[in-house]
């Protein structure tokens, strides 16, 4: 397994405030603009990447802690549905995104080196090391940058 290290925490960190930046000027109606009824709006986006950092945090503190723990999928569509993503407050959402991340950085930090080999068993991609769903997320979370991104052009190219 090949760790770099470096450019992951970089991508995980930055990621946040560069979702900030790109959201700073859009309107509440911008912010729920949906670019087709199966796509998600740019609210759905920063929401769903919240409750999907909470379960980060909760899947690698159990693989720290834990010997070679469950970690259980979930549907990512059914919860932005359930829990009324594009109605809930998105800037709520990015800052516990945010804060989850800062406080998972801080602690990355303290930890002996042998933890990112340690192992947990995902319901869906089967055995897994912390570093792999750390780097998981760190791109998950840039995806959806993208996907921001990709929106707001959609928006500016509409208006």
């Amino acid at each position: 397994m090949q760790i770099n290290l470096e450019v992951t925490l970089e991508k995980y960190i930055t990621t946040h405030d560069k979702i900030k930046e790109a959201i700073k000027d859009l309107s509440e109606e911008e912010k729920s603009f949906k670019p087709s009824p199966e796509k998600w709006s740019i609210r759905e986006i920063i929401n769903h990447l919240c409750d999907s950092e909470i379960m980060a945090a909760t899947r690698l503190f159990r693989i720290v802690t834990e010997d070679n723990p469950l970690l259980v999928a979930y549907n990512q569509n059914i919860w932005a549905q359930t829990f009324h993503y594009n109605e809930i407050d998105e800037e709520l959402g990015l800052l516990i995104f945010g804060l989850i991340r800062n406080r998972i950085y801080q602690i990355l930090h303290k930890l002996p080196p042998e933890v990112w080999i340690k192992k947990g068993k995902h319901s869906e991609r089967g055995d897994v090391t912390f570093y792999d769903m750390f780097k998981l997320y760190a791109e998950h979370g840039e995806s959806h940058l993208k996907q921001i991104q990709e929106v707001i052009k959609l928006i500016k190219e509409k208006s």
